[in-house]
């Protein structure tokens, strides 16, 4: 008796859990999703100019730009001309090279117009021309697309220039890349900013570890938020990080001197015409203070296919009048003034270096 009630026990237990088990279902399914972007795009901003009226100029030697490459050697010699009247932005700048007998460059320095920015400003369709029939365009390409969100866009409201430095603890073991990326981390939370705008750094470096970073930069937050139309798309095209247009800055030609013809001797190296002409150019324009020459030409004296002398024409101009472009005003594109592209040298070596600079002067 007792032995079937305990075989009847354990099959009513194995019939529950049977029960159970049959009770539970796991269902399995395909499918496909379409998710819509989250990002904010921001609407471009255009930034307002003041330009000095006066050349600002600063000359590195080549024991401060050792390891950088030629654009990273500007950019530290525009620094340097820049800091000395706190601007932002250098405006038609000449670059000068100066080098040693042995050809090496001994000094860098840049002569140009700064500017500051004064403030910023929503773009509009205003600023702008962009072509009509890509509206159809547009339109189209969205037709192909089973789910489309409306884009969001934000104006991207900045504030004054503001600076931040590491401190010694926070530099420790830190390379130049990690300061800057702590650095500007630490500026947003400083100013409780969503983006920045033109970050310039300081950062001393011993033995590749940073011991001193200071990091400027204007910052911004994030506000307006709404939906642009077609044509605001087009013409603006907003981006997901902050773009910056600098306003269209005009200005006036002004002649120094006559016209000028300034002949110089070589050395009978074998210089190219390129060389010959950069430094011919660069010494044209420091004997008359000049930004560029106005019809600007070159001629070459040759003997036994080396050049022996070069000479220099043109009409001896500076920028005049800096002022934000009126909308009446009528630009010159035809006229390109040189602006200081390609680095023009100036160098003065020993008897049969590249250019002695010796010879005469003769004017029309």
């Amino acid at each position: 008796m007792k032995k079937k009630l305990i075989f009847g026990v354990v099959i009513a237990t194995v019939a529950l859990m049977f029960s159970a088990c049959g009770s539970s279902r796991i269902q399995k399914a395909t499918s496909e999703r379409l998710d819509l972007e989250k990002t904010v795009r921001c609407m471009p901003s255009l930034a307002q100019l003041d330009v000095r009226p006066t050349r600002v100029t600063a000359t590195s030697y080549a024991n401060e730009l050792t390891g950088l490459n030629n654009e990273e050697q500007k950019q530290a010699v525009v620094a340097k001309a820049l800091s000395t009247v706190n601007g932002d932005v250098m405006i038609a700048p000449q670059f000068n090279v100066a080098k040693g007998a042995d050809g090496k460059m001994t000094s860098l320095t840049v002569t140009g117009y700064a500017a500051t920015i004064k403030s910023f400003r929503p773009m509009t369709e205003a600023d702008v021309t962009f072509d009509e029939t890509l509206l159809a365009k547009t339109y189209q390409e969205t037709q192909g697309r089973k789910v489309v969100n409306t884009m969001t866009v934000a104006d991207v409201e900045f504030s004054g220039k503001k600076s931040v430095s590491l401190t010694p603890v926070e530099m420790v073991n830190k390379n130049e890349a990690q300061a800057l990326k702590l650095a500007k981390e630490k500026l947003l939370r400083q100013e409780k900013a969503d983006v920045f705008y033109h970050a310039q750094y300081n950062v001393t470096l011993d033995n590749g570890k940073v011991s001193a970073f200071t990091l400027t930069a204007f910052p911004g937050k994030l506000v307006n938020y709404r939906k642009p139309t077609k044509r605001q798309q087009l013409a603006l095209k907003p981006s997901v990080t902050p773009t910056i247009f600098y306003q269209t800055i005009a200005a006036d030609i002004k002649t120094v001197a006559p016209r000028c013809q300034l002949k110089f001797g070589t050395g009978n190296t074998q210089a190219k015409e390129s060389e010959l002409k950069e430094t011919a150019r660069a010494a044209a324009l420091k004997k008359y203070n000049a930004d560029f020459l106005l019809n600007e030409t070159f001629y070459f004296d040759y003997q036994e296919k080396v050049i022996t002398h070069v000479t220099i024409c043109g009409t001896p101009a500076v920028y005049a009048n800096f002022r934000p472009l009126a909308d009446d005003e009528v630009v010159d594109v035809k006229l390109v003034p040189y602006s200081g592209e390609g680095a023009p040298r100036e160098e003065q070596s020993a008897a049969g270096g590249i250019f002695s600079l010796f010879g005469s002067l003769f004017k029309r």
